[in-house]
């Protein structure tokens, strides 16, 4: 481990939600200190004016974007739209920037121009630099992680559809998987929309992007990576009345295989993914870093479910993890805390 004198960070794109979340995360973690913060609409503003519930704690000024190219800290968190990420590392790179990133976008985490046609439908900024980054699902690219300098964190449907899933494939089940998947307004980010805003998002339930969400690309990706065939997965994600959270269910045979015992051997020793008799609740992990995962067997047929918060393990928890392991610090360092109960 490296000295005890904690590793400033920068946080760009902090005034919006994934940003707010990663101060919030940093305030519990001794090991980083939030040296800078950068944003563009709220540049020159105090940090608390813009989160009040931060009066007293992060008082910092909010620095314009031209601060970007002279930043020194030991780390840089990047909470921007997605496809504004890459200008900004290319930023970083050429103005000599020596310290690690860690974007939350969605930038890096595809690795071919023609896969980021086909999920984005649009083609990256510089495809030369998609090659550099490392993915960031941390259960399962830990080693890689630890030796990177630019890593792309998993979107929030991504991580946990991989975190019941992988163990899956990698004990042998083939699939096809059926997956259905719940997630809360915050994941669309702070600008409202007609489909994020409180009248038509408030009790109701909408399934959108139905077959072809962008995460699936992550997904295949960290699937062919591992060595593991394609498999089907039928995914439907459904926006539900909450303000945060994933939960996510994937149905399908079992083949024989002992699912309790699979999800034993693949989280042994990682103490933030906590594994649940059935299906786990969303309620248990918003505000946290853990993942809760559960599973029904009747016969073959098979029930795993996994449940996240979106700003948390799907977010601003995972960033953390990603940049303690990057400092060679425990990757639960900071991090194992009870959210909100009630």
């Amino acid at each position: 481990m490296s000295s005890t004198k904690p590793k400033s960070i920068a946080v760009i794109g902090a005034s919006g939600y994934t940003g707010m979340e990663v101060i919030r995360y940093l305030l519990g973690c001794p090991q980083f200190e939030i040296s800078v913060i950068v944003g563009n609409r709220t540049a020159g503003s105090v940090y608390s004016a813009i989160y009040p519930a931060f009066s007293g704690i992060v008082d910092l000024v909010v620095q314009g974007s031209e601060s970007i190219s002279s930043l020194s800290t030991d780390a840089v968190v990047l909470a921007l739209p997605h496809g504004k990420s890459m200008h900004v590392v290319k930023q970083l790179l050429d103005s000599g920037y020596q310290g690690k990133i860690v974007d939350m976008g969605s930038d890096f985490r595809l690795k071919s121009s023609a896969e980021y046609q086909k999920w984005y439908k649009k083609e990256p900024i510089d495809s030369s630099m998609l090659a550099k980054s490392v993915y960031g699902l941390i259960d399962f690219n830990e080693n890689q992680i630890k030796d990177a300098d630019l890593v792309a964190n998993p979107g929030c449907f991504a991580s946990a559809i991989q975190l019941g899933l992988l163990p899956l494939l990698e004990a042998g089940v083939k699939g096809p998987f059926h997956v259905t998947g719940l997630t809360g307004a915050s994941g669309s980010g702070v600008s409202p929309s007609v489909g994020t805003h409180f009248p038509g998002r408030d009790g109701n339930i909408k399934a959108y992007k139905v077959l072809e969400h962008q995460h699936l690309g992550e997904v295949f990706g960290q699937i062919e990576s591992s060595g593991y065939a394609r498999p089907e997965i039928v995914f439907t994600p459904v926006s539900a009345p909450i303000t945060r959270g994933i939960w996510i269910s994937i149905s399908f045979l079992s083949e024989g295989k002992d699912v309790g015992k699979t999800f034993e051997r693949a989280y042994s020793g990682k103490s933030l993914v906590r594994l649940r008799s059935g299906l786990p609740n969303l309620k248990d992990v918003t505000g946290t870093a853990f993942t809760d995962v559960g599973w029904v067997e009747r016969g073959d047929a098979a029930v795993v479910g996994v449940a996240i918060d979106n700003l948390g393990k799907g977010a601003a928890g995972q960033a953390i993890q990603n940049l303690n392991v990057m400092f060679g610090y425990p990757d639960d360092m900071g991090l194992k805390h009870v959210g909100n109960v009630l």
